[in-house]
């Protein structure tokens, strides 16, 4: 550690002797140079991190358009099945963009007052990691977003028994109200 300071200290004076300026200015200079270098390294660090937060936001909604589209796809093959239903087009909405559910632990206790009576207590806390991207809790499972609702445009739309039929397999299939789901003839 002395050596270290010795070197630092043969620097400076190196420093100082060759810009002829006296050691406090020096001293002064050089804090001002390093208090900038900080507020550069800490702009450049936010800049990053409101780029990642963008490209995270990004890849949600392109996530759940792709899963939006993958559900419209598989329900446009199961009612274009459907006897009488002939062409068909669909269009799914969704609530949200799906949840992920952590791992927690849980702590039961009972709690005794001095006049005896007792109570019962629940203390959730989530399992915390140090991890790439700083502290991150642990994904158990992630929930898939709910179906708002479906729009189904098909050729035997004009049916009462298709559209009945419709209903029934989209309200099974996403257990969403049969008010949901709308179905019309195609032109």
């Amino acid at each position: 550690m002395e050596k270290i300071t010795r070197i630092i200290k043969n620097i400076f004076n190196k420093i100082s002797e060759k810009s002829r300026l006296n050691k406090k200015l020096l001293i002064v200079a050089l804090m001002l140079v390093s208090g900038i270098i900080l507020l550069l390294a800490s702009e450049l660090s936010e800049a990053e991190e409101t780029s990642s937060r963008q490209v995270t936001e990004t890849t949600a909604v392109s996530d759940m358009q792709e899963y939006s589209e993958r559900l419209e796809e598989r329900l446009i093959s199961i009612i274009s099945s459907i006897e009488g239903a002939g062409e068909t087009r669909v269009m799914v909405t969704l609530e949200n963009g799906g949840e992920d559910i952590y791992l927690h632990d849980s702590d039961f206790g009972e709690n005794a007052d001095p006049s005896g009576k007792s109570s019962f207590e629940r203390k959730d806390e989530y399992v915390i990691i140090d991890g790439s991207s700083g502290e991150q809790g642990i994904v158990v499972r992630r929930a898939e977003p709910r179906v708002r609702g479906v729009a189904v445009v098909c050729e035997g739309g004009g049916s009462e028994q298709v559209c009945a039929q419709i209903i029934q397999a989209v309200t099974a299939l996403f257990d969403i109200s049969s008010a949901r789901v709308s179905v019309t003839k195609m032109n």
